[in-house]
């Protein structure tokens, strides 16, 4: 093996929860291919698809050589296949997976193959994890080094995401646009049932007994990579696992309960003084996952093959459940981070997804054997059974808030209606339903129409799944008005202004007449005041989930202006005069604004007395014409006020019989 390293800047330990992580797992974003032409390879896809329920259309059918060992135009034509296949079956954006298995070749011979940074030959595995998609060039091409020295590494390494293809790489616009791919292989195909047999979602581990083996080298070939062997400890140490974390010169053998391994195999100096091929002989636990620094480790699954270096074959033989290897020299640039590898895996990722965050080379050397769902879990969770938060009463526009507690790691889906609503639709219940409104365990709704409406939440693990629903009560939004007497009052005559409420949809309100004194729940209400002054009335009213306020100006004046004072003091003051004067059952009112204004129009007796107003609402600047009806006003001299906006003007108007 070839040392050649590079420098990474990102954290391996992290705080991140996979809250996901015990969600059902399906397999109809897995593909799996099976060469026609092998007996091994038929049956292991067959057995692999009854038992992780594979939909048939998955299965992609090829026909290539049956050797582990391939030339370039052989893959091309094995390519071809895969490609017209998903492209065909509309199956390409919607697979994640591609599964090959034993009897689908290994390797692709194109020559350079010694420790060549500028070698083509790469892995059937590492090139097909590449087709249809961005980086689809770069299959067939020496991608190790992008000029002058640095290594090219796939987007998905060290990530700390869920795997989909078509996700968004975190700090770009481009999709990850690759496959993630795993092979079922051994060195027979009884091997690989068993391997089948002992993997899967959710693979119960006795976190009390099982053993993360970590065997350092004291003469390494790459400190780097012997050095990752004790950050990894740290980190499974502060998990709670137990370590076997071996820093001497023996090679380490014969452990029991095997959940994670790594080793530099017979790269190890020592191995041969303790062990035949660098086989560690270990007892492993369903679901465990290897990782053994060899170059061509990986290179063959044929029995009896035994010559060269440590193989991965034989570790699956063993018992292990998932392990990583290389086909060809890789230079230990391509090996996985084991910090990475086994930080991911005890954090609820799968194996496909650890190990690809894990290795980070692509179109070169690297094999991944096991289900790429392969993932742990250290107790069984109870079935969920949440419920939600009760949601106050809200108005018309208003975002409601709902709040499921006592949900549990896994699926949670919200639906518009009630659950019984949501069941007549039918499965599947996630974002293909469709009353399907959001996920998580919060969901903020904006609630624009006025109702009484239910929404449903379901909270699913591997176990089973839970159900709870809450009412949401919208009311309409409350519009708050109101209607004064008088705008302007005297405090040498009545000072006094009745306000009725004209407000809508409301069931309390508050009233505030801005001279320091308050109201009560009245609709109509009388106020006198008792100082000069302008003052701010206002009215807030309720529905008890919202408010409203209205708000009207009141000018009070110290004393009522004659006519002349009125027209002496606002030389450009509207104009009014009545016509004809004196009148006997009315009387037009002609007046002339000087600017736009809101009219009024008041008439008062001798004794200053309003006994008439008449709101005229928004006038234009101009000349207005107004028929006073006077038949019920007894005969006598009467006072008319017109008020305009600031401006006040005044005239007399005798009636007669």
């Amino acid at each position: 093996m070839h040392r050649f390293s590079f420098c990474t800047g990102f954290i391996l330990l992290s705080a991140f929860s996979a809250a996901w992580a015990q969600a059902p797992v399906d397999y109809r974003d897995v593909g799996v291919v099976v060469n026609d032409n092998d007996t091994n390879s038929v049956a292991i896809a067959a057995y692999f698809a009854a038992k992780r329920g594979v939909p048939e259309r998955n299965i992609i059918h090829i026909r290539t050589s049956r050797s582990e060992t391939i030339n370039d135009s052989t893959f091309e034509d094995l390519r071809r296949q895969v490609e017209n296949y998903l492209t065909s079956t509309g199956l390409k954006d919607s697979l994640n997976y591609l599964v090959l298995t034993k009897g689908v070749p290994h390797r692709v011979d194109r020559g350079g193959t010694g420790g060549d940074v500028n070698s083509r030959s790469a892995s059937v595995d590492s090139e097909l994890m590449l087709i249809l998609g961005q980086w689809s060039s770069h299959i067939g091409q020496a991608t190790l080094i992008i000029p002058p020295s640095s290594v090219r590494v796939h987007p998905y390494f060290a990530r700390n995401e869920p795997y989909a293809r078509r996700n968004i790489i975190p700090g770009s616009s481009s999709m990850y646009d690759m496959y993630l791919v795993t092979r079922l292989d051994g060195l027979t195909k009884e091997d690989v049932f068993a391997l089948i047999d002992r993997s899967g979602p959710f693979t119960l581990v006795n976190k009390d007994s099982a053993l993360f083996v970590l065997d350092m080298d004291p003469t390494p070939i790459s400190a780097t990579y012997n050095d990752n062997m004790p950050v990894a400890a740290d980190i499974l140490v502060q998990r709670g696992w137990r370590i076997l974390l071996n820093r001497d010169s023996v090679y380490v053998t014969d452990q029991r309960n095997v959940i994670g391994y790594t080793s530099w195999g017979s790269n190890d100096h020592y191995d041969h003084h303790y062990t035949q091929y660098a086989r560690p002989r270990n007892h492993w636990t369903a679901g465990s996952v290897a990782e053994t620094y060899v170059s061509t480790s990986a290179r063959n699954f044929t029995p009896g093959a035994t010559s060269g270096q440590s193989r991965i074959a034989d570790l699956i033989a063993e018992g292990c459940t998932g392990a990583s290897g290389y086909v060809f020299e890789p230079f230990t640039v391509a090996l996985s981070w084991v910090n990475i590898l086994f930080e991911r895996y005890t954090n609820g990722y799968n194996l496909a997804e650890s190990y690809y965050m894990s290795m980070p080379t692509m179109s070169w050397m690297a094999v991944v054997v096991g289900d790429p769902k392969t993932s742990i879990i250290t107790a069984v969770p109870p079935r969920p059974s949440p419920t939600i938060d009760p949601v106050q009463a809200l108005c018309a526009g208003d975002a409601a808030t709902l709040r499921a507690r006592g949900a549990l790691r896994g699926n949670m889906s919200w639906f518009a209606g009630d659950t019984n609503t949501v069941h007549r639709a039918g499965p599947p219940y996630d974002a293909r339903h469709p009353l399907w409104v959001g996920r998580d365990s919060v969901l903020a709704r904006v609630m624009p129409d006025t109702g009484v409406f239910m929404f449903s939440f379901f909270n699913e693990n591997f176990v089973g799944g839970g159900w709870a629903q809450v009412r949401v009560i919208v009311l309409p939004r409350p519009k708050a008005g109101f209607a004064a007497s008088a705008d302007t009052v005297y405090l040498d005559r009545d000072s006094s202004v009745l306000f009725t409420d004209t407000s809508r949809y409301a069931s309390t309100r508050t009233w505030d007449f801005g001279d320091g004194t308050t109201g009560g729940d009245e609709s109509t209400v009388r106020h006198t005041f008792t100082r000069a002054g302008t003052f701010t009335v206002q009215l807030e009213v309720s529905n008890g989930a919202c408010t409203d306020v209205a708000r009207k100006t009141i000018r009070v004046e110290e004393r009522f202006p004659t006519a002349l004072e009125t027209l002496a003091a606002r030389p450009h003051s509207p104009i009014v005069s009545a016509t004809p004067n004196p009148a006997a059952s009315r009387a037009t009112l002609v007046y002339t604004l000087p600017v736009p204004a809101l009219v009024s129009i008041a008439v008062f007796d001798r004794l200053g007395r309003n006994v008439m107003v008449f709101d005229e609402g928004k006038k234009s600047e101009g000349t207005h014409r107004f028929v006073l009806e006077t038949q019920k006003l007894p005969p006598g001299v009467y006072f008319i006020r017109l008020d305009a906006g600031n401006g006040i003007a005044g005239t007399s108007l005798a009636i007669v019989r």
